[in-house]
C-alpha cells in the first residue's frame, strides 16, 4: 500500500477492469457499496452531508476528467 489511497484503490480495481468482458456496472456497484459502508460509519446526523459531498465530488470529477478527455489528453486515471 502506498501513501495515496486514490492510487491504491485504482491498483486494486485494475485487474478487474482489465478482464475481458469486465462488467463495469457490477464493479461500480461494488465501489458504491463501499461508499455506503463509509457513509454508515458517520454519525446519522452527518450522513446526508457526506452523501451530498460524494455526489458533488463525483459530478466534479466526471466534468474535470471529461474536459481533459475532450482536449485530447491521454485517457486514464491521474496518479499522485
Amino acid at each position: 500500500m502506498s501513501e495515496c489511497l486514490h492510487c491504491d484503490i485504482h491498483d486494486l480495481l485494475e485487474p478487474h477492469l482489465q478482464k475481458e468482458g469486465a462488467d463495469l456496472a457490477d464493479i461500480a456497484a461494488k465501489v458504491t457499496e463501499v461508499l455506503a459502508d463509509l457513509v454508515l460509519m458517520t454519525p446519522p446526523e452527518e450522513r446526508s452531508l457526506l452523501i451530498a459531498d460524494v455526489i458533488q465530488n463525483l459530478g466534479g470529477f466526471v466534468l474535470e476528467k471529461g474536459e481533459a478527455e475532450a482536449t485530447d489528453q491521454p485517457p486514464g486515471r491521474s496518479r499522485h
